[in-house]
């Protein structure tokens, strides 16, 4: 069976709407799901923006070394550790970048965005020829319109009240910002794809800033996804994201005995949950993995 085949077959089976890219980096052989509609990014958005900050690094605009102060007034909600910190805390841009990938650190994520810009994430992108790759919105933006809140940046109050309309259950998991619209975070599975097939290659910035990046996205701590159904001798380099419906992972697999990597990117919306979206992405990951290893599913 074409891998093409064995990924409609589980899409169809399952909940929701997926769109996926996948390719094997050595032999170029590829499928995909709706590979180049726009899906809301969710976290996956933090992909953009991490290799972002590794051009700004190594054009020596920014320093991976450079220290960070925690300020309570510019605490973000939702996922992350940073914000349950006493004030004063000082931490690196890279451990910022750590965090913002590895347990998707909301308040990390928006510090490193303060020092980037997202103007130059959006030209990077497009710079690369990834067009249809937009960030509009920080991850404070995009948690507080959803409750509400019409705050263009952090407030301690801001904060606050934001956890106590979380706590009520007014986040509208339905509002127009989480659509697969051109104003929104977007990209498609093809461009993510290809934007994670250039890391893999060492192809993007540098051979060190891949090795950086790379080093950075395995040591992911979310694995209900692409790596849940893999076996153990497999390796995984990557970024997972929710909100609302949408349930995403993004990466690159190392695969045993000789058999190269593949770059797998699925971005979905319409989830009955997010464990069910996770279990599909994780089905679709393993059908791609027994194929380039030539074994049946």
């Amino acid at each position: 069976m074409e891998l093409q085949e064995k990924l409609e077959r589980i899409a169809r089976e399952m909940p929701g709407t997926f769109g996926v890219a996948v390719k094997h980096l050595e032999t170029g052989e590829e499928a995909s799901l709706l590979g180049d509609e726009l899906f809301q990014l969710a976290s996956v958005f933090k992909i953009p923006i991490l290799a972002t900050l590794y051009r700004d690094v190594e054009e020596g605009r920014l320093s991976l070394g450079q220290r960070v102060k925690l300020q309570a007034d510019e605490r973000v909600p939702g996922s992350g550790v940073l914000q349950e910190l006493d004030p004063g805390a000082e931490v690196t841009i890279k451990d910022l970048a750590m965090l913002m990938i590895i347990v998707s650190d909301n308040y990390g994520t928006d510090q490193v965005l303060k020092h980037v810009g997202i103007e130059r994430v959006n030209r990077f992108m497009n710079e690369l020829g990834l067009v249809k790759t937009n960030i509009r919105h920080d991850c404070w933006r995009l948690l507080t319109i959803c409750t509400g809140l019409d705050l263009p940046a952090p407030t301690a109050e801001g904060y606050e009240e934001y956890m106590r309309r979380e706590d009520a259950d007014q986040f509208d998991e339905a509002h127009p910002i989480l659509e697969p619209r051109p104003e929104n975070n977007v990209s498609t599975p093809q461009e993510i794809n290809r934007l994670l097939e250039m890391i893999a290659k060492k192809q993007l910035i540098s051979e060190a800033a891949c090795d950086g990046m790379l080093n950075i996205l395995k040591r992911q701590q979310f694995t209900s996804r692409i790596p849940n159904l893999l076996p153990g001798q497999a390796r995984a380099a990557h970024k997972t994201g929710t909100i609302g419906s949408c349930v995403n992972d993004a990466g690159i697999v190392y695969m045993p005995h000789g058999k190269g990597a593949f770059a797998i990117t699925v971005l979905s919306r319409d989830n009955e949950s997010t464990n069910q979206g996770a279990q599909t992405i994780a089905r679709l990951s393993r059908a791609a993995y027994d194929h380039f290893m030539g074994m049946e599913s």
